[in-house]
């Protein structure tokens, strides 16, 4: 039981790590610069901390969503590897 917590635990990890790095690549297709998310309503600093994989909630996944101007399912499609149950 607790090799699948911690299993889960690393998948997550992982997953945020993965949906950091597509926050940047679309932040550096559309030629932004990380002081632009200012007028999106982020800290430089706290953005920072999303592209490089730090975990975060539902509600600030959508905010990133509508910066982007992107549609959420769009956004986070193939990044959390979902298991069958059998």
């Amino acid at each position: 039981m607790l090799m699948a917590y911690l299993g889960a635990r690393v998948e997550y990890k992982i997953a945020f790590v993965k949906l950091g790095a597509r926050y940047r690549k679309l932040r550096l297709e559309r030629k932004m610069v990380q002081e632009d998310v200012l007028a999106h309503g982020f800290s430089v600093r706290h953005y920072q901390q999303l592209e490089s994989g730090r975990p975060h909630s539902v509600k600030t996944f959508l905010r990133v969503s509508k910066m982007f101007k992107i549609n959420p399912e769009v956004l986070i499609k193939g990044i959390f590897n979902v298991r069958g149950s059998r």
